[in-house]
C-alpha cells in the first residue's frame, strides 16, 4: 500500500467516523444546542466566580443557582404557555374585545365594530399555521421521559461547557492547517462575538425582562401575572414586537375600565422597568463592548427557528444564524479592507 492509498483510507475512514457520531447525537442535536445556548448565557456568572473558587467549583455553583433552575423553570412556562395557548376560545376574544371597543365607543362618541366573520377567518388562517408547531412543541416537552434524559444531557454538557469551553477554541486550531490558521481564528472569534450577543445579550436580557415583569405584575396585582411576564419576556426578545405589546395594551385596558390609577400605574411600570432599563442598564452590563447582532437576524433565530425546529430551535436557530452573523461580518471586513487597499 502506497502513501497515496493510505491517505484516501484514512480519510474515508475520518468521514466515516464523523457520520457515525452525528447519527448517533442526532436525536440529542436540540439537547446540546440548548447545553450551549444555557452555557453562554451563565457565563457572565461563571466568569464572575472563577476568580474566586477556580473552574470546577464555578461552573458547578453557576449550574446550580442559574442554569438548573432556568431548565426547570423553562419546561415549566413552555409546558404551561403551550397549553393556555392550545385552550384559547377565540369566539370569547372576539367577545371580549367587541366589549372594549364598545367601552371606548361610549367615552369618545364614536362607534366602533369589528367585522366577526373577517376577523375569525384571519385569525384561523393565522392560528392554522401557528397550532401544528405550538403542539409540537407541547408534545415534546410532555414526553417525559424523553425530557428526563435530554434535561440530564443539558446539565452535564453545560457544566463541561463552562469548564472547559475555553480549551475548545484551542483543540479546534491545532487541526488547522497552518495557511489557514488565522482565518479560521478569525472565524472563531467573531463566531463567539454573534453567540455573545445573540445569547448573553438577547436570550439574557428577556430572561431578565421575564423576571422583573412577573414582579412588577404580581405586585401590581395583575391577574395571570406570570403568564404575561411569559409573554412580555419573549416580545423583548423580538426586535421591534417589544415588552411595550403587553403593558401598553394592559394599560390602556384597565384604563377603560375605570381603573385610571393602576393603568397609569402598569404604564408607568412598564416605561421605566420593562423598557428603559433594560435598554440603558441591564443590556450594556450583560454584554460590554460588543457589536450588535441585525435585529432581522434576530428575529429569525428565535421566532422563526422554534417555528421550523420545535423546542430545539430555541438554540439551533440562534447557532445557525450566529455562525451565518459570523461568516458575513468577516466577508465585509474582507471587502473594506480590499477597498482601503485600492
Amino acid at each position: 500500500m502506497d502513501s497515496t492509498e493510505f491517505k484516501i483510507l484514512t480519510r474515508i475512514f475520518v468521514v466515516s467516523v464523523f457520520l457515525l457520531v452525528l447519527y448517533l447525537v442526532h436525536p440529542f442535536i436540540d439537547a446540546i444546542a440548548l447545553s450551549c445556548a444555557f452555557a453562554y448565557m451563565g457565563k457572565p456568572i461563571y466568569d464572575g466566580l472563577k476568580r474566586y473558587f477556580g473552574r470546577s467549583l464555578s461552573a458547578l455553583i453557576c449550574l446550580l443557582i442559574f442554569i438548573l433552575p432556568t431548565v426547570v423553570v423553562g419546561i415549566v412556562v413552555l409546558r404551561d404557555l403551550a397549553v393556555f395557548i392550545l385552550q384559547l376560545d377565540i369566539q370569547s376574544i372576539i367577545n371580549s374585545l367587541n366589549s372594549i371597543l364598545n367601552e371606548i365607543s361610549k367615552q369618545i362618541g364614536y362607534k366602533f365594530r369589528i367585522e366577526e366573520d373577517r376577523l375569525i377567518q384571519h385569525i384561523l388562517l393565522i392560528w392554522g399555521y401557528l397550532e401544528p408547531h405550538i403542539r409540537s412543541i407541547a408534545l415534546q416537552i410532555m414526553a417525559l421521559p424523553i425530557i428526563f434524559l435530554k434535561v440530564l444531557v443539558i446539565i452535564f454538557l453545560t457544566y463541561y461547557f463552562l469548564k472547559d469551553g475555553e480549551a475548545v477554541k484551542k483543540v479546534i486550531l491545532s487541526y488547522v492547517p497552518r495557511e489557514y490558521y488565522r482565518a479560521t481564528e478569525l472565524f472563531l472569534n467573531k463566531l463567539n462575538q454573534s453567540y455573545k450577543n445573540l445569547f448573553i445579550g438577547s436570550a439574557l436580557t428577556s430572561v431578565v425582562i421575564g423576571i422583573i415583569a412577573a414582579i412588577g405584575f404580581y405586585i401590581l396585582e395583575i391577574p395571570n401575572a406570570f403568564i404575561l411576564a411569559i409573554l412580555t419576556g419573549i416580545f423583548a426578545l423580538l426586535p421591534v414586537v417589544g415588552s411595550w405589546t403587553v403593558y401598553i395594551p394592559l394599560a390602556l385596558y384597565y384604563i377603560l375600565l375605570g381603573e385610571v390609577w393602576k393603568g397609569i400605574g402598569v404604564l408607568i411600570f412598564g416605561l421605566i422597568f420593562l423598557t428603559l432599563l433594560p435598554d440603558f442598564l441591564v443590556r450594556p452590563l450583560i454584554v460590554k463592548n460588543e457589536s450588535s447582532i441585525h435585529p432581522a437576524l434576530v428575529l429569525i433565530a428565535f421566532l422563526m427557528g422554534p417555528l421550523t425546529l420545535g423546542l430545539g430551535g430555541f438554540a439551533i436557530g440562534p447557532l445557525v444564524i450566529g455562525a451565518f452573523d459570523a461568516i458575513f461580518r468577516i466577508k465585509l471586513e474582507e471587502r473594506y479592507e480590499d477597498n482601503s487597499n485600492i
